[in-house]
């Protein structure tokens, strides 16, 4: 009985910690919407709330989501929040979700930010992987507040595949206030390929941290040669289900 209420305990933590994350911010932008399928269309969009969420069914066994938001981030503008979540919960099932944001902050302006990859698996034979990047770059800022997190957990879970990794990367001060196309570009790929190294296949701990820090250690480079930065304030945050 007890282990029965513990179990049901469990569930419950993680369906009000997908809860939050999805609710990171006020309201979705229209950069969120939940994943369709395998070649999903990629929504972009200038919205401070960028939120990819990839939910297989048994009807539709595979789904990809993702999203990408280019916005400037000025006095009052508030937060500027990425956000990827995953759940798979039917057998055999496999749902994979990235989100990536580049923040201009105004001159001035306060930078606030939130970077957050959700990731759970409650099934048989099946993979939740969610994969978030955050830039935030400016001239000056009257104040930096940074938050970056990933949380991966499986629940009643046999055979499964869960891992979720939160890239953020913070630039103020340097010479060029936002990246160049080519750097995004860049982002981009380095973004793309690390979400489908973690969407195929079994893989422990450590060789997603490897992965993680590999693309890491890519987009940091990108962005201190782009920006002239002395410094590139850099978070990784891996999890895999536990």
């Amino acid at each position: 009985m007890m282990a029965r209420r513990a179990r049901w305990k469990t569930l419950a933590l993680v369906l009000a910690l997908l809860a939050l994350a999805l609710a990171g911010s006020s309201a979705a932008g229209p950069a969120s919407a939940q994943g369709r399928g395998p070649s999903d269309d990629v929504r972009a969009s200038g919205s401070l709330d960028v939120s990819s969420s990839a939910i297989p069914t048994v009807a539709q066994p595979l789904v990809t989501d993702s999203a990408r938001s280019d916005t400037v981030l000025g006095p009052g503008s508030g937060k500027a929040v990425a956000t990827a979540v995953s759940t798979s919960n039917c057998n055999g099932c496999s749902g994979s979700a990235t989100a990536l944001q580049t923040v201009s902050v105004s001159s001035g302006a306060p930078a606030m930010a939130d970077n957050a990859a959700t990731a759970w698996s409650n099934c048989a034979n099946c993979s939740s992987s969610a994969v978030s990047v955050q830039i935030v770059t400016g001239s000056s800022a009257s104040s930096v507040t940074a938050n970056n997190r990933s949380l991966a957990l499986n629940v009643a879970c046999t055979s499964c595949t869960t891992t979720a990794v939160a890239l953020q990367f913070v630039v103020i001060g340097g010479s060029q206030r936002a990246l160049s196309a080519s750097t995004k570009a860049l982002i981009k790929q380095i973004e793309q390929q690390l979400g489908i190294k973690l969407s195929v296949g079994p893989q422990n701990r450590t060789s997603v941290q490897k992965d993680a820090d590999d693309a890491a250690a890519q987009a940091k480079s990108a962005i201190a040669n782009d920006t002239k930065a002395a410094d590139v304030k850099t978070k990784v945050e891996v999890d895999s289900g536990h």
